[in-house]
């Protein structure tokens, strides 16, 4: 299948201004499913939205202009009011601040104030939209509750990260949140211990105020703060994972897959798929007023790589990949404005591969430990010839089968196993002729009808799914959940 096939130039908008476009982000709670999305960058926020019933689809809803002129909004994220239903745009970037834009009106709602640095990436909770987390140059991470502007928790401190929090993404279930940094490193975090949970659940009920309110109604819209005594937020000093040795240098993104991590580095042109060796449990039975959140005696830090994604030109950091909501599309930009766009249907074979390969070490790991408890027994010549064969077996050996590799179907599923596992994860590469500049974001529409790409050079690149791939393509899957 061509490029033209999947994607296709469709819109191209540019600003005078010549700043650098950052981010970008379609609204998932539009009832219209796809058509809106926002950009930001500089003092500048565009919410812009595609509809296919006007000569020109795409149309310049709002356009807002920071006051602070040292202001650079590096990343957006969308929610709603709880309350009102009104769509909510948080934007952020290098004054550490976080304003909550009710795009309904235009005007900035909340502010949320904390962070002691920039702010390099927002992401909502996926199941709690008035839940909001932020990374900063800070070394920390912070839980906010939009609603009241208040902090919940903090992540970091004694085994946090040691450099700028450059990324993050929260998992599906919303149990465990993923970040990494300028000091290499990618940690999980746990968001469902007795501690943490206690702190979001406090926070999303009403403080019961400590004197009467003022019956004021403007009063009531404009103050995001609760009359009465805040609570603290509790501070998270372990995650329950941790590796700084997957990448070589700073990891400027990093996505949740399932309960797989993508993520990609600075100095290497590649995005890795892999899987953490942490067990993911959505409880904990630690002590309610302990901040200990897996400790360094229980921090694990292996890893499994699944498959690489890789791409040209680019040696720079801050460029964000993107994944379609349906998991069957991966794009990135590059520096000589390139889209890079992968098809992720295949990737459970390669899913399947790993865990024959996990399956055959196991089986090898048992026999091994059988044939020490017989040497132990005295059979000392019995012992090492067990061990041989038993190499010999795991070198030819089909995903784990016990049976011998002398048959014809163990022949063949052989063949199979090779060509996944030699088999390359290729790209289509989208080219914009009039554009040689880098691509910091990629942003797909809910059902991937639109892609949008922003900028180093103020533009906005639209491109549009052809129907005819889409409809014969549609088949939904879930990522896959690895237990092994």
């Amino acid at each position: 299948m061509s490029v033209n096939d999947k994607y296709w130039l469709k819109h191209y908008f540019g600003e005078s201004t010549k700043i650098a476009y950052y981010g970008v982000s379609f609204n998932p709670y539009d009832p219209r499913e796809e058509s809106i999305f926002a950009t930001v960058g500089g003092q500048s926020v565009i919410i812009a939205q595609f509809d296919n019933s006007k000569p020109v689809a795409l149309e310049v809803l709002q356009t807002y202009i920071d006051e602070n002129t040292e202001e650079n909004f590096y990343c957006c994220a969308w929610s709603f009011d709880p309350i009102s239903g009104a769509p909510w745009l948080a934007v952020t970037g290098a004054q550490g601040i976080i304003k909550i834009i009710d795009s309904s009106v235009g005007n900035v709602v909340r502010s949320l104030i904390g962070h002691g640095d920039e702010i390099n990436e927002i992401k909502f909770h996926p199941r709690k939209p008035s839940l909001l987390f932020s990374a900063s140059k800070d070394f920390s991470i912070r839980l906010w509750n939009v609603v009241t502007c208040m902090p919940i928790a903090i992540f970091g401190g004694e085994c946090g990260h040691r450099e700028p929090v450059l990324s993050i993404d929260v998992h599906l279930s919303g149990d465990f949140l993923a970040s990494s940094g300028m000091d290499h490193a990618v940690k999980i975090w746990s968001l469902c211990t007795p501690v943490v949970k206690n702190a979001i659940e406090s926070s999303l009920k009403p403080i019961q105020p400590s004197r009467p309110q003022q019956t004021s109604s403007s009063r009531q819209q404009t103050c995001c703060r609760s009359h009465g005594k805040p609570p603290s937020p509790v501070f998270v000093h372990f995650p329950i994972y941790s590796t700084a040795r997957l990448h070589n240098n700073y990891v400027d993104c990093v996505r949740w897959y399932g309960d797989l991590l993508l993520s990609r580095c600075a100095a290497d042109a590649t995005i890795i798929l892999w899987k953490p060796n942490v067990e993911l449990i959505a409880t904990d039975n630690s002590n309610v007023t302990t901040i200990i959140v897996g400790g360094p005696s229980k921090q694990s830090s292996s890893y499994d790589i699944i498959c690489e994604f890789e791409f040209d030109h680019c040696d720079i950091w801050f460029l964000r990949f993107g994944i379609s909501p349906d998991y069957q599309q991966l794009a990135t930009g590059n520096q000589i404005g390139q889209i890079y766009l992968w098809n992720l249907q295949d990737i459970p074979l390669f899913i399947d591969k790993y865990i024959e390969k996990k399956k055959a070490k196991n089986i090898v790991t048992n026999k091994k430990e059988k044939v020490t408890v017989k040497k132990k027994g005295g059979n000392g010549g019995n012992g090492k010839k067990s061990t041989a064969n038993v190499n010999n077996h795991s070198a030819n050996s089909n995903g784990g089968s016990a049976s011998s590799s002398s048959s014809g179907n163990n022949t063949n599923d052989n063949l199979k196993s090779e060509n996944v596992e030699n088999k390359e994860c290729k790209p289509s590469i989208l080219g914009m002729e009039p554009c040689d500049s880098t691509i910091r974001q990629v942003a797909f529409s809910k059902n991937r009808n639109w892609m949008v790409a922003v900028c180093d050079d103020a533009t906005i690149w639209c491109w549009k799914m052809n129907r005819e791939v889409q409809q014969a393509g549609n088949s939904r899957y879930d990522p896959m959940i690895i237990d092994d």
